[in-house]
């Protein structure tokens, strides 16, 4: 009995220390947002980006977009902004067989395992894959249908010319749902950040500082509303999470 109320003790002050330590950690995050590389051309860290999207969190997170994305528009053409491996845009080209998507992305070695993950998925023809800058499109005016992005909105250094874009090539009545972190998480789901980028991931990910990269270069909602209350893009709104937020509406 007397043992067992050492080791209750010590237990309860290894995790009161512990407790202590991560409050401390979390005082000392970035409260202003720090801009991360727009694209991921090392071949390591995007193979390794690649793996992590494959969990099944991560799939999870694509079922949930591409079946909110299908709800709002079912066919046409659409984009997925900031595509990496094409797994979103496999995703919703399965979940809507009357759409055609194009992956977008200025990484070449991410679209390059784009193409093959179409290859593989059997959506080949229903896909297209594209090397461009988010702030200038390939696409002519009301062009799209839709427009879908996950975990992209961090990367760009100005979201205002990207969101112009995406009201330049909606037709009107398209749809847009973007969708990405969110800065001003609370110190659970912030030391979650922090615990995978020092300890879970791969080392080629480690060397970018990710994921906590990422938080730090995400906005926060009310930043997000500002910087669309900026833009040319109508009829939006932004949804948050945990850990997330959303921007989704149709073209005014």
């Amino acid at each position: 009995m007397r043992t067992r109320t050492w080791l209750g003790l010590l237990a309860g002050i290894a995790l009161s220390a512990l407790a202590v330590a991560g409050w401390r950690l979390y005082g000392r995050r970035s409260l202003e947002r720090i801009p991360s590389q727009e694209g991921i051309d090392d071949p390591a860290a995007a193979r390794a980006y690649g793996r992590i999207m494959r969990l099944p969190h991560m799939a999870l997170l694509r079922r949930f977009v591409a079946r909110r994305a299908a709800a709002l528009v079912a066919a046409g053409e659409a984009a997925d902004l900031g595509c990496g491996p094409g797994y979103l845009t496999i995703e919703l080209a399965r979940w809507s067989p009357g759409l055609h998507v194009t992956g977008i992305d200025l990484s070449d070695a991410m679209l390059a395992q784009a193409i093959t993950n179409a290859r593989l998925a059997g959506v080949p023809h229903q896909t297209d894959f594209r090397t461009a800058d988010a702030a200038a499109l390939p696409f002519p005016d009301a062009s799209l249908d839709l427009v879908v992005s996950t975990l992209s909105l961090h990367h760009w250094d100005d979201a205002v010319p990207v969101f112009d874009e995406v009201a330049r090539v909606l037709r009107p009545g398209g749809a847009f749902l973007l969708f990405d972190l969110r800065r001003d998480l609370g110190p659970a789901p912030w030391l979650l950040f922090w615990f995978v980028t020092h300890v879970v991931v791969p080392q080629a990910l480690r060397h970018i500082g990710e994921p906590l990269g990422s938080r730090n270069a995400a906005y926060t909602p009310d930043e997000t509303a500002g910087l669309l209350q900026a833009s040319r893009l109508t009829g939006w709104r932004v949804a948050r999470g945990l850990f997330w937020l959303s921007t989704e509406g149709y073209k005014v």
